[in-house]
């Protein structure tokens, strides 16, 4: 098969000049390489890029060899069967199938598109980017728009706003309410009012006022003394200024660190001295040391603990004698055996984990430490913590044993030691008389020797009125009160601490005497906390540890 190729050439001042060339074969191949039956030159035509195929005279079969594919008459295919007239256009030059002359098969002419076609090709095939390009206009979808914007999130809702009724029915068929104007989901909190939106934003475009707050807050407490304290800062802060509603279930408090820091710099210019808080920005970087509320009491016997800075010859006054180096002791000898107590033995934490249950005698200590009297009633213990109650449960015994009989003490009368059966003479008056005198007296021996001798004394300070000379009264036990909390201005839990060791924090087992304050400083918890900006270290702002709200509950203003 003979393919006629010619070629148009383009001469200077448009004259044109024709090339012709003859191709055998069925198939005309077009590319880049140099086996093309049409070699291109041009760098975006690919190495095999088409071929055309003669059906018959004037009709061919024009396919791409690229996933791109080819553009035959301005439309991209792959392959497609066309007559005389079709044209081609790959890169920058057009073929165009041609009616085949006499004495040829086929026929195509190759000529080369100029900047001017390219770019007309181009812009015709592009797409619109503008409205200029369109047959839209700006003004009327602009103001259709705004009218709708207008409708649907202004007027509608105001209405609804302003009269309920329509506003519920709105709701129900659908129409935008001030439900539209929600920038996002309420707190946990507040979630139960929240398609009543008048609860807080009781004028319309305004900012929630604080009495808004206030009217369901209604013993809330303010951070520090208002009359003591009367510093911008705190009297013009609103509550919004730092709860901030529709940030999610659990974004009303603000945990930024600065918040506390920008107040709590030079406090003794900004309060006039009115407070002895020291200076605090950052726990890791800038924060006084702890103050821990020591056990006191006052003139009266009132319990009245003191707030006082760690240091490290800090002593604590509980009124208990206790040694934790030798309670900590393995196979310590007890009446029931041999035992080895840890921490968890007499400090359980309580149902929320954030303090630590009271040691009780009767569940923690009595198993060693017993409270008996009598080596005849080897099972019958005094009651603990009640002067009184032992006295009266002492005389209460020994006057029955006295007038049963039986009680075999050399220093008891005869008629006390024989042991008096059913049917027997009872004691005479006289006798009875001797034997309640003896009881009482043996009473009060044994309370004294409860009192300073085998029970007491050994956990507690025992004294006795200097006016008192009756045997077994006139006893005092001073009150052991143990701090429960003991950073009073500041929240702790040991439920979040669970993974810690006891020894971590509190040195116990080195410690001989009750007075040794076993209590973390800060040094201690600097091992594992620091600033907002923790880096290795666990990330703790100042809300971490501290309320805000507590002036009427710590008065945080005289702490």
């Amino acid at each position: 098969m003979r393919w006629l190729i010619r070629r148009v050439l383009k001469q200077g001042k448009g004259a044109v000049s024709y090339e012709e060339d003859v191709h055998f074969g069925d198939i005309l191949s077009i590319g880049r390489a140099a086996d093309q039956a049409i070699f291109l030159s041009d760098i975006r035509a690919a190495l095999n890029h088409a071929r055309v195929t003669a059906l018959s005279p004037g009709r061919y079969k024009v396919e791409s060899l690229i996933l791109a594919g080819i553009r035959v008459n301005g439309e991209l295919t792959y392959a497609t069967n066309v007559g005389a007239g079709a044209s081609v256009e790959i890169a920058s030059t057009r073929i165009v199938l041609l009616e085949p002359p006499r004495d040829f098969e086929a026929a195509v002419e190759i000529s080369t598109l100029d900047k001017t076609e390219q770019e007309a090709a181009k812009a015709k095939r592009a797409k619109p980017t503008s409205l200029r390009e369109t047959w839209l206009s700006k003004r009327f979808p602009s103001w259709l728009l705004f009218v709708l914007v207008l409708a649907f999130g202004l007027l509608l809702p105001a209405a609804s706003h302003f009269v309920p009724a329509l506003g519920r029915l709105m709701g129900h068929i659908g129409l935008p309410t001030t439900a539209s104007w929600n920038p996002g989901p309420l707190d946990a909190a507040h979630r139960f009012f929240g398609d009543d939106c008048k609860q807080c934003h009781r004028t319309p475009f305004l900012t929630v006022r604080d009495e808004a707050c206030t009217t369901c807050h209604t013993r809330m407490a303010a951070h520090a003394d208002p009359a003591r304290f009367n510093l911008p800062q705190l009297g013009e802060a609103r509550c919004g200024s730092c709860h901030q509603d529709h940030l999610g279930l659990a974004g009303m408090v603000n945990t930024d660190e600065s918040l506390c820091a920008d107040c709590h710099t030079d406090l003794p210019a900004r309060t006039q001295n009115a407070t002895q808080l020291a200076d605090a920005t950052d726990f890791g970087k800038h924060h006084p040391e702890f103050r821990v509320r020591l056990p006191a009491w006052d003139a009266s016997g009132k319990f009245t603990p003191q707030l006082t800075r760690l240091a490290a010859d800090l002593k604590e006054n509980s009124g208990l004698k206790f040694d934790h180096a030798l309670h900590l002791k393995p196979d310590l000898n007890s009446p029931r055996g041999r035992r080895s107590l840890d921490c968890a033995s007499c400090h359980v934490p309580d149902a929320g984990g954030l303090a630590m249950k009271p040691v009780n005698f009767q569940s923690m200590c009595q198993d060693c430490h017993t409270l008996g009297f009598d080596t005849f009633a080897p099972d019958r213990q005094v009651p603990h913590a009640k002067v009184a109650e032992v006295v009266y449960m002492l005389d209460d015994y020994y006057a029955k044993r006295a007038l049963e009989g039986g009680y075999t003490e050399a220093s008891a009368p005869g008629f006390v030691q024989q042991r008096r059966r059913p049917g027997d003479t009872p004691l005479s008056q006289q006798e009875t008389i001797e034997a309640l005198s003896w009881a009482r007296n043996k009473s009060r021996q044994v309370a004294d020797s409860v009192f300073t001798g085998r029970a007491c004394v050994t956990c507690h300070t025992v004294t006795r009125a200097a006016a008192t000379n009756v045997p077994g009264a006139g006893w005092q036990i001073a009150p052991v009160r143990v701090a429960g909390i003991w950073y009073g201005e500041a929240k702790f839990t040991h439920a979040k601490h669970s993974t810690m060791d006891c020894k971590d924090c509190h040195a116990a087992a080195t410690s001989k005497s009750a007075t040794d304050l076993l209590i973390p400083d800060l040094a201690n918890c600097r091992q594992c906390h620091a600033g907002a900006d923790g880096g290795s270290k666990v990330a703790s702002t100042c809300i971490a540890c501290h309320r805000y709200h507590q002036s009427g509950t710590l008065q945080l203003n005289t702490l």
